[in-house]
């Protein structure tokens, strides 16, 4: 049960090209199953929002709509956004290619009031090696077109440390940066290469250090700059919005492969477009995995994300878990603020500078220990339903994927098993007389 305002997510999982070191949930883009899927992702959300209502109490807080390549299918995004209430910020990814003044003009005028460039560099060597379907010169020109048009621009920027090894790659990731705060974007998402054993660029070794060293530089650049460190990879200018996804506080997914996060349950929906397809003509809610982390592991999970977004607010989780959870998180946070890595704040706590190295650490270490191996469970959902030439000729390879000790952990402890003869999960039919997270045999 959602305890609180929540935001929206939608996924659209198609892509014209597969990037190999994504290792998101998506497929090769075929006209008649994404008919199929457009129908069946209509069905889901028209099912919650009938549940919600659509006046200003049923709204939901915000809509993020990622991928995949959302902007693949133009018509299908505006009646996604036109079928979901929002109050607040409508925002989408945005494949270069596809930033042109006139898409972007149509975007806006759909209701888009943020939007994230997925340039991933100004740098066509990089931009090789990362198997993007486009080059340099569309990646600035979306970046271009994008200002002005939209209250908060975000590019998202890939850095690995190993490539400055490379002459034809040195120093790209810190260009790349400088690039984004001369044109002004609002903010500026540096993410370090996750290598998903799973995806062809398999798994591999990090140098933390160096990852921790070009990061301060960009700091150094950005507070010349006039931005600011405000998450462990973000940079913003100041004053500027924040673009933001898994970090809010709770968030409905909806589409294949979205989570969830009430405040006490993380769910995960079907990868698998047969799946998830499947399971709305059926009029079934679409949810694969039902982790109910409880009091306990849901105030833990909930002041990791904080983290990630610079601070931890006691007074948030002890609204959400009550005193007793907060404050023994307040305890354990203590000595992490005698380390240098917290520092107390009104209300909570900030990440230091040292604190940004560490939390940069453990979220790599929750990302493969957590994240991998679950979505490499789900991926197999492909192999089962999904035709070769449109999964794109089998991008992932989920027996490469890590094992992840934590998540056995979570699985075995927290996991709400789905199958049964008794449901547990509300069937869409009678949603009007379930709250949304609340299991149907409670």
């Amino acid at each position: 049960m959602f305890d609180g305002p929540f935001g929206a997510y939608v996924h659209v999982p198609f892509c014209e090209l597969i990037c190999p070191f994504c290792p998101y949930n998506k497929v090769r883009a075929d006209e008649s199953l994404a008919q199929r899927y457009f129908a069946a992702l209509a069905g889901e959300i028209d099912a919650y929002v009938s549940l919600r209502g659509r006046g200003s109490d049923g709204a939901f807080t915000s809509l993020y709509v990622g991928g995949g390549t959302p902007t693949l299918y133009p018509g299908e995004l505006a009646r996604v956004i036109e079928r979901v209430p929002v109050t607040g910020e409508v925002a989408v990814e945005v494949l270069p290619t596809h930033g042109t003044p006139t898409r972007l003009q149509d975007l806006a005028d759909m209701g888009v009031t943020a939007v994230s460039i997925g340039a991933q560099s100004f740098h066509d060597p990089v931009l090789r090696r990362l198997g993007r379907p486009h080059d340099a010169e569309a990646a600035r020109a979306a970046t271009e077109n994008a200002m002005r048009r939209f209250d908060c621009v975000d590019v998202d920027l890939i850095v690995d440390v190993a490539w400055d090894d490379d002459a034809a790659c040195a120093s790209a990731f810190r260009d790349d940066v400088g690039t984004c705060f001369d044109i002004g974007v609002d903010q500026v998402s540096t993410y370090p290469l996750m290598r998903f054993g799973y995806t062809p660029f398999g798994s591999a070794r990090h140098d933390r250090r160096r990852e921790h060293q070009i990061l301060s530089e960009v700091s150094a650049l950005a507070a010349d700059k006039g931005y600011e460190r405000r998450s462990v990879w973000t940079f913003n200018k100041r004053g500027a919005p924040a673009y933001t996804s898994i970090t809010r506080r709770r968030f409905l997914g909806m589409g294949a492969g979205s989570s969830s996060f009430a405040g006490q349950d993380f769910l995960v929906n079907h990868f698998g477009i047969d799946a998830y397809v499947s399971a709305v003509e059926r009029g079934d809610i679409p949810v694969a995995r039902w982790i109910e982390l409880g009091r306990w592991a849901g105030s833990a999970y909930d002041a990791f994300w904080q983290a990630y977004a610079g601070g931890v607010d006691l007074r948030h989780l002890r609204d959400a878990y009550g005193a007793v959870a907060a404050n023994v998180l307040h305890a354990g946070f203590a000595p992490m603020a005698a380390l240098g890595i917290l520092q107390r704040v009104p209300g909570g706590y900030r990440l230091t500078h040292r604190g940004f190295d560490v939390y940069h650490d453990l979220e790599r270490l929750v990302t493969y220990q957590l994240i991998e191996p679950l979505w490499g469970q789900m991926l197999r959902e492909h192999e089962q339903t999904c035709p070769v030439e449109v999964a794109g000729a089998r991008w992932a390879d989920p027996s490469a994927s890590r094992r992840g000790r934590m998540w056995g952990l979570v699985s075995g402890r927290y996991e709400v098993p789905i199958a049964g003869p008794v449901p547990t999960v509300p069937h869409l039919n009678a949603l009007g007389e379930v709250e949304v997270g609340e299991r149907a045999h409670q």
